[in-house]
């Protein structure tokens, strides 16, 4: 199980296949994988490896939008699934409402920026089906988000590899980083939460 989180270990024995199945099950499917720490590594380590690292983003874009069209899926199943007492009870109408007129809008806004989340990221996609979001803007704004999050973690580590060469070296630290920098925004909404309360 720990190999799942071991980022180098999916890419050097997985390769491709590893990465494009890791972000299509972190990206809807109720699976907590390591979505950025993965990507910004895939990118740093990609001439290493010998990856096309346009390739390599274009790989990343398709599996995160189709997770996300799966974790859609999902949702929408679970919403049907209201006609079962404990799922109604469990699924109030009024929460529904409110799910749904917050996509209708806020959805560009929150299908991008929940790309940079993560958690946020597994369960929205899930979310905007059981709240019935419109499927056209949801496989409209969840293709955008797709594409930013891929390329900004794909690129980012892999320029930063070819403006600092060895920068591997160091691994570790940057993936800390990585992980703390991707945690950082829901601290802080977290905390100024409490702070109103």
């Amino acid at each position: 199980m720990h190999q799942l989180f071991d980022v180098t270990h999916i890419i050097s024995v997985w390769g491709y296949l590893g990465i494009f199945l890791i972000i299509f099950f972190e990206s809807g499917l109720f699976v907590l994988l390591p979505g950025d720490s993965l990507l910004f590594t895939a990118g740093l380590l990609a001439p290493v490896f010998g990856f096309n690292v346009f390739f390599l983003t274009l790989l990343v874009i398709v599996s995160a939008f189709l997770g996300g069209l799966m974790g859609y899926y999902i949702g929408e199943k679970i919403h049907y699934l209201r006609r079962y007492n404990f799922f109604n009870k469990l699924l109030k109408q009024e929460y529904l409402d409110e799910a749904h007129n917050f996509f209708e809008k806020h959805g560009l806004s929150s299908l991008i920026l929940c790309r940079f989340m993560p958690v946020v990221r597994t369960f929205t996609p899930i979310v905007t089906g059981i709240a019935k979001m419109k499927y056209s803007d949801f496989v409209r704004y969840s293709l955008l988000g797709s594409v930013v999050w891929s390329v900004v973690f794909v690129l980012s580590g892999y320029y930063l590899g070819r403006i600092f060469p060895g920068v591997e070296k160091y691994l570790t630290y940057i993936i800390a980083l990585v992980v703390f920098i991707s945690i950082l925004p829901g601290v802080i909404h977290y905390l100024r939460i409490k702070r109103k309360r």
